[in-house]
Formats: C-alpha cells, sequence, structure tokens
C-alpha cells in the first residue's frame, strides 16, 4: 500500500526498481564486472598522473647536478672559479672512495662508495632525505643511502667495518640512512653512498682533497644549454692541469627514471582498457539473458500502450543505474589504491609524493567509462529484445528451450553410449546458448591468456637478464686496487678449492667525441681474453671480434640512441685514458640494455692492454666454480677474499655472480607483481562472467530440472551436471587461453622490453603459467557452478514445474 501524500512512482520505474533489488545477484554480477574495469583505469591514472608530476618535482627539489665531473684531487679554490663560469649558480665538490663495508658480524663485504663533505649540514646540491636516525654525520660516524636497487641492509646503530683501499680497516657508528634521489638509476653495480666529513675522510687516511665536482646551472631544464656550460668547465678543470675522467649531465626537472617508471604504467593502462571491455562481454550476456527472460512482460507492456521508445529508455536507465553503482564503489577505492601504487614506486625510486588528492582527469575517464561502455554494450541488444512483436513476445517459447543446431550433439549421444545420460545432458546445455557461450569463452580465454602471458613474460625476462649478467661476470668476479699479472694471479687462485678456471678481463673509461673533440656520451669498454668461455653475446648487426684485432669495438645496441644510423664499418672517434684520441671501428653490434647505465663495448685485450701500458696485466678477473650455485659462489667467494687478503693482496671486491643475478631480478619481480594484479583483475572478470553464464543456463533450464527431478534425478546428479557444465566450459577457454597466450605473450614482451630496456627480447615459453591456470580456471568453473547447482537442487518439484 502506498503511504498517504507520497507519490508512488510509475509502474515502469517500479519494474526498474524490482529487477534491481529482486535479482541481486544478477545486480551484483554487472555492478562487479563494471566496477573491476573502472577501477582498473581509475588507478592506473590516478598513479601515473601523481607519479608523472611528484618524482620530477620530487627530484628537482633535492637540487639535481646538472654537470658531475670526476676528475684529479682539487682544493676549494678550483670550486670557487667554477661558480664564477657564466651561467652556472652552485658548485660543490666532494672526495668520493671505493671501499668495502660490512657489519662486524657478516662475513661478506659489500662495495660502497665513500664520500666526504665538508658541510652535510648545508648541502645545495643532491639534497639527502632521513629515513631513519640523521643525515648530519658527525667525527667519525657514517650514514648511508638506502635505495631499492642499491640496499645495504644496515640499520641505525650497527658498527660497520670499513676496508679502505690500502688493505687496512676501520670501524664507524652508522647514526643515519637517508634517500639519495642522485643514484640508483645505474643499477645495481652502482652500489650505495654512504658519507663521512671531511675530517673522517682523513681520519681514515683517504685524503682530504675533492675528485668530484658538482655543478647546477640557470638553465637546468634545457640539455643544450647544460651541454654547454659543462664543455666550459671542464675547460677550466683542465686550465688547472686537472684530467677530465668522466662527465655526467642531468636536467633538474626530470627524474632519470621517470620515462620508464611511466612507460611501464602505460603497459598496465593498456590491460586496464582490456579489462574495460571484457567488461562489456558480461553485461551483453546479462541483458541478452534478461530479455529472453522478460520477452513475454515486454510483450504485455506493448499490449498495454508501452512503446518501443519507452521500454528502450526504460532498460537503458537500468543500465545506467548499473553504472552508477559501480562508480559510487570504484571512485573512492580507486583513488585510494592508486595514491599507494605511486607511493609504492616513490618507496622505490626515493622520491617523496606531495599528498594524497583526488586525480580530476581520473575521475572525468572514471565517469565516462561507467556510463558509455555499458550503456554502448547493452544499447544493441536491448534494442533488439524491444522491436519483438506483441504476437510474438506472448507467444514465444520459454527461454532455453530452443534446442536448434544441436543434432550433432544428439549423433554424439548415439555413438558414444558409454557415456552416462547426465553427462551427455551436460554437453549437451554447455552448447545451447551458442551466443551466451561464445562471449564467456572470449572473456574467460583472454583472462587466460593475459595470466599465461605474464608467466611466459616473466620466464623471457629472466632469460634476458640472466644473459645479460654474464657481459659482467662468471661464476665470481675478483677485482683488485691494482693491476696484477695475469700469470702471478693464476698461480695464487687456481689451487684454490672449488675454482676451476679463471680469465683476467681488461676495460677502460672512454668518451665518445665529435669531429672538434667534444664528449658525446660515456663508453665503458670491456676487454675479454680472445678466448673468453663467459661471454656469448646475442649479435644484432655485424660480427664478434677477432683475435688480435686492433682498433675494433663490438657496442651495444643502446648506441642508437645516441647514433641511430650506427652500423657495422662505421667509426666511432674516443677520447681514451691518458687523453688518446682514437679511431675505433665498429665491427658488430649487441643487443644489451639501455637502463644499465653507460653503452659498453668490447675491444681485445691485448690492444686495450696496450692502450692503458699494462701488457698482461688486469683489474678484474672472471672465475668459474666447481658448484655453480649462489651458496658456492658464496663459499668460494669467502675463501679467496681471506686467502688473497692474507697474501697482501689488495681486493676491491668479489663477488658472486648469481647474486647480481638477484639484485638486477628485484625490478623485474617488481613489475611481474604488477602485471599479475592487472592479469588477477582479467580472471576476476573471467569469472564473474562465467558465474553469470552458469547462472541465467540454470535458470533457463528451471523447467527441464524440474522434469528430471520428476522422473528420480537425485540432488547430487542435478548438481554434477550443472559443475560439469561449468568445468567443460573451464576446460574449453584453457584450450583457448593456451593458443591466445602466444600472440598475447610476444606484445607484452615488446612492449615493456622497449620501455624498460631499450631492446627487444626474445619470447620463452614456460608451462608454468599454463598449469597454474588450468588448476585457477577448473577451480572457478567448480566455484562459479556450485552456488546455481545448488539453488537448482533446492527447488521442489511443484516450484519447477510451475515456473514461467
Amino acid at each position: 500500500m502506498d503511504r498517504p501524500g507520497i507519490p508512488s512512482p510509475r509502474p515502469r520505474w517500479r519494474k526498474v526498481l524490482s529487477d534491481l533489488w529482486e535479482s541481486r545477484s544478477r545486480t551484483l554480477l554487472v555492478v562487479a564486472s563494471i566496477a573491476v574495469g573502472v577501477f582498473a583505469i581509475g588507478m592506473i591514472v590516478s598513479a601515473y598522473a601523481i607519479i608523472a608530476r611528484d618524482i620530477n618535482v620530487s627530484f628537482a627539489a633535492i637540487r639535481p647536478a646538472n654537470v658531475e665531473i670526476a676528475t684529479d684531487p682539487f682544493s676549494e679554490d678550483l670550486v670557487r672559479i667554477v661558480e664564477r663560469v657564466p651561467g652556472v649558480t652552485d658548485a660543490e665538490g666532494r672526495r668520493m672512495v671505493g671501499v668495502r663495508a660490512r657489519r662486524e658480524s657478516d662475513p661478506l663485504w659489500l662495495r660502497l662508495n665513500l664520500i666526504g663533505v665538508s658541510d652535510m649540514d648545508h648541502l645545495g646540491i643532491n639534497q639527502l632525505s632521513v629515513v631513519d636516525g640523521t643525515r648530519t654525520p658527525g667525527r667519525r660516524e657514517l650514514v648511508v643511502s638506502d635505495n631499492f636497487m642499491n640496499s645495504t641492509g644496515f640499520q641505525v646503530g650497527d658498527v660497520i667495518e670499513l676496508e679502505l683501499p690500502d688493505g687496512s680497516t676501520r670501524t664507524l657508528p652508522l647514526v643515519g640512512v637517508v634517500t639519495d634521489q642522485a643514484t640508483g638509476q645505474d643499477g645495481p653495480r652502482a652500489g650505495a653512498n654512504a658519507y663521512v666529513t671531511l675530517q673522517t675522510m682523513q681520519w681514515l687516511g683517504l685524503g682530504r682533497d675533492f675528485n668530484r665536482l658538482y655543478v647546477t646551472v640557470a638553465q637546468g631544464g634545457e640539455e643544450a644549454a647544460i651541454s654547454g656550460i659543462a664543455a666550459a668547465v671542464e675547460d677550466r678543470v683542465e686550465r688547472h692541469q686537472l684530467t677530465v675522467y668522466r662527465t655526467e649531465t642531468q636536467v633538474s626537472d626530470e627524474h632519470p627514471m621517470a620515462a620508464t617508471i611511466l612507460a611501464v604504467l602505460g603497459v598496465l593502462g593498456a590491460l586496464g582498457i582490456l579489462v574495460m571491455f571484457l567488461s562489456s562481454a558480461l553485461i551483453v550476456n546479462t541483458l541478452n539473458a534478461l530479455l529472453a527472460q522478460q520477452r513475454r512482460q515486454i510483450g504485455i507492456m506493448k499490449l498495454v500502450g508501452g512503446r518501443s521508445p519507452q521500454i528502450l529508455t526504460m532498460y537503458m536507465i537500468l543500465i545506467g543505474i548499473y553504472g552508477l553503482i559501480a562508480l559510487a564503489v570504484a571512485v573512492p577505492t580507486a583513488a585510494f589504491a592508486g595514491y599507494a601504487f605511486a607511493q609504492f614506486i616513490a618507496t622505490m625510486m626515493g622520491a617523496e609524493l606531495q599528498g594524497f588528492r583526488i586525480v580530476p582527469i581520473a575521475i572525468v575517464l572514471q565517469i565516462l567509462i561507467a556510463f558509455l561502455i555499458p550503456l554502448g554494450a547493452g544499447f544493441f541488444p536491448v534494442r533488439k529484445g524491444v522491436q519483438t512483436s506483441v504476437r510474438r513476445a506472448i507467444a514465444d517459447a520459454r527461454p532455453g528451450e530452443q534446442t536448434a543446431g544441436l543434432s550433432w550433439l544428439n549423433r554424439l549421444s548415439e555413438w558414444a553410449q558409454w557415456i552416462s545420460r547426465p553427462v551427455l545432458f551436460s554437453i549437451r546445455n554447455t552448447f545451447r546458448q551458442r551466443g551466451r557461450l561464445l562471449l564467456t569463452l572470449f572473456t574467460l580465454s583472454i583472462a587466460g591468456a593475459v595470466f599465461i602471458g605474464v608467466f611466459n613474460v616473466r620466464a623471457s625476462m629472466a632469460d634476458f637478464l640472466e644473459q645479460l649478467t654474464r657481459h659482467f661476470m662468471g661464476d665470481v668476479t675478483l677485482v683488485f686496487d691494482r693491476p696484477h699479472s695475469i700469470t702471478r694471479v693464476e698461480q695464487v687462485v687456481l689451487p684454490v678449492d672449488g675454482v676451476e678456471s679463471l680469465e683476467g678481463w681488461g676495460g677502460a673509461s672512454a668518451e665518445i667525441i665529435d669531429a672538434d673533440d667534444n664528449g658525446i656520451e660515456n663508453l665503458q669498454v670491456i676487454a675479454p681474453p680472445s678466448n673468453t668461455q663467459l661471454l656469448n653475446p646475442d649479435m644484432v648487426a655485424g660480427r664478434w671480434l677477432r683475435p688480435g684485432e686492433r682498433e675494433a669495438i663490438v657496442v651495444s645496441d643502446t648506441i642508437y640512441e645516441t647514433f641511430p644510423d650506427l652500423k657495422p664499418g662505421d667509426a666511432l672517434r674516443v677520447n681514451a685514458p691518458g687523453d688518446q684520441k682514437l679511431d675505433w671501428t665498429v665491427v658488430g653490434v649487441f643487443r644489451f640494455v639501455s637502463m644499465s647505465g653507460d653503452a659498453i663495448a668490447y675491444a681485445d685485450f691485448d690492444y686495450i692492454a696496450d692502450v692503458l701500458d699494462l701488457p698482461n696485466q688486469a683489474y678484474s678477473y672472471r672465475i668459474t666454480t666447481a658448484d655453480h650455485s649462489l651458496a658456492g659462489q658464496r663459499e668460494v667467494s669467502r675463501e679467496l677474499d681471506k686467502y688473497l687478503s692474507d697474501r697482501g693482496f689488495q681486493v676491491r671486491s668479489v663477488e658472486a655472480g648469481k647474486t647480481i643475478q638477484e639484485e638486477a631480478g628485484r625490478g623485474i619481480d617488481i613489475l611481474i607483481i604488477f602485471l599479475m594484479i592487472m592479469a588477477l583483475l582479467t580472471a576476476f572478470v573471467g569469472s564473474i562472467g562465467l558465474t553469470g553464464t552458469m547462472g541465467m543456463n540454470v535458470l533457463e533450464r528451471t523447467r527441464e530440472i524440474g522434469v528430471l527431478r520428476a522422473i528420480g534425478a537425485v540432488d547430487l546428479e542435478i548438481i554434477k551436471s550443472v559443475v560439469i557444465e561449468g568445468v567443460m566450459i573451464g576446460l574449453i577457454t584453457w584450450v583457448l587461453a593456451v593458443a591466445a597466450s602466444l600472440p598475447v605473450s610476444y606484445a607484452l614482451l615488446q612492449i615493456i622490453g622497449r620501455a624498460m630496456m631499450g631492446s627487444s627480447i626474445e619470447l620463452s615459453i614456460t608451462a608454468q603459467g599454463m598449469v597454474i591456470w588450468l588448476g585457477v580456471v577448473v577451480l572457478l568453473a567448480i566455484v562459479a557452478s556450485l552456488l546455481p547447482a545448488r539453488n537448482a537442487a533446492r527447488l521442489t518439484i511443484r516450484e519447477v514445474l510451475a515456473y514461467e
């Protein structure tokens, strides 16, 4: 009964409200499918917008050095001179020395860049943020930086033992952990930074003269201006009879990792769009089933004067309400999830966000998606449904009773008489509503393809990284503070237990220059022996080095970023150590990673030894161990470290190869987690679609179930019939997902490879994702079938035979 004074809604609107409330399970499924797409887009867009702005703002706030120069030791006087160079706004000097460090209780040493600063309280360039403790070390105290790619694991209160270049050791208390946004982009091999005062540096016996010059410029956002001022500063340095070993330039308002992070977020955004379109398939399925079920109601509404546009509007408003409810759920959750996502990324990069906020463009996109996609997906099935004539609508058979096109199943039942009737019944029902089945197969198959594709991407990137680490080391890499005769090192190292072979590798830092001898790009030259067994590069163009080949190099494909037209046979002019201007011929190009820092090149060992005047000597040695496991590598590393130190060798570092692989794989694992989240969202949409399909199939076969019950079918048989149908659909989608995962994996891998690494990556196929998805899809099918099956088994014979 209507309440006095409260107008009663029109019948059509009461029907809309009735459809929403009385079919709550259907409403929940549709709202959930819309909400997950709206949520995915909102989260990614919010995170993208926040990260795109805040990490650059955070980076600019530390006043990053626009120019960093490594040179011979110099005094404060040179800093004051550089400050007077036109365009320079500030200049600072620091002293950097490579040391090894460990907690007193730890057996393994870590590589550390020890930096001496004259005034930690008033850092003007490359400022630090406190994570724990203080950023200002006192006399004989230490502060260490920590970031995702270079984490020492040290904590405030630890006593850190330092091994100095001369082999002596000193201990310092750790009083602070800081973030240093100016580091970390060079990858795990850069090492963490530790900060002390210049007085402490002198107490350690490492001197107090600067060897690093940091400069900021007035036009810090313009690369051309920075390059010009960098050349002027280099000129001032060289006028003071100092050698410039390395120059780095950086704009002030662009975090070095920003482009890579945003590219990855773009990939996730594309997957979010996919989730959104998959949800539209469920809307089409649901509305088709709803209209088929309510066809008689549509006929009656037309019989009493309802016009097609009015009925169309009624159902479109129903869809709009679905979208409105989904929007109310997805908008706030996506805003918080997007900010949390951005915070997680910023923390890894050592950046600071500017606070939680709503991203307007994300809200606008979510509103458009929540209404336009469902309305667009639902318009055509609704229009087709409401255009049904009155006679056909009222006289139409009950939904789900059509069996046309299933004659092949009848033939199957005659041929496969060994299959039980309930199973044949389930097979027949699986293919009954082919349009609905195709949409369900499409949704769940694409979800499975993305899920499997993520595992293939992970395997491909792991293989790629494993190959890349072979460019740096064997099982153990041994580096000395000064060069040693290879013959002498072989005599000492080869008898150590666990060591099978050893190779001495040379190398040098060079700079590619133009015709006027101006620097263009830094180049890290590695010189393995011609008979090395620890290198198998993936050649992109040209060939590998021939034994004894001089003035010839093989460069990484990252060189294309600076020289896009470079090809084998071209020459590069290089400033080699000792200010030697040399013309090197590029004979080949190999695949590598652009995000790893400088471009690298390989040259002949004997030739580089001649350039450096170090015949048959090397700083670095690659060792192959009998036990290739991480535990075996670490055991040999510890033994070598102690063995060589006891014999007077000054060891800079001894590193297990798999440790570097683990560190390099951290970033990949984080990316895979992000991709897996998106894959699970697609799987969630697919499971909703399967649940809805099974619910609609059972609802449409209510009378058939009643007939089965009337002729003696027990509850277990009814439940088994429905579950078999759901599992069959799941298995079909698994086969389709495995096939579709190949192009999906390839597309994801190419996009991520270009975005993160600047290189294409070969696809590796793993069965792991296929097996896991098989288990997931079978479990989803069982869960999605149980509730409709349970509801069907609960119906009495009288209820099902009276069903309209």
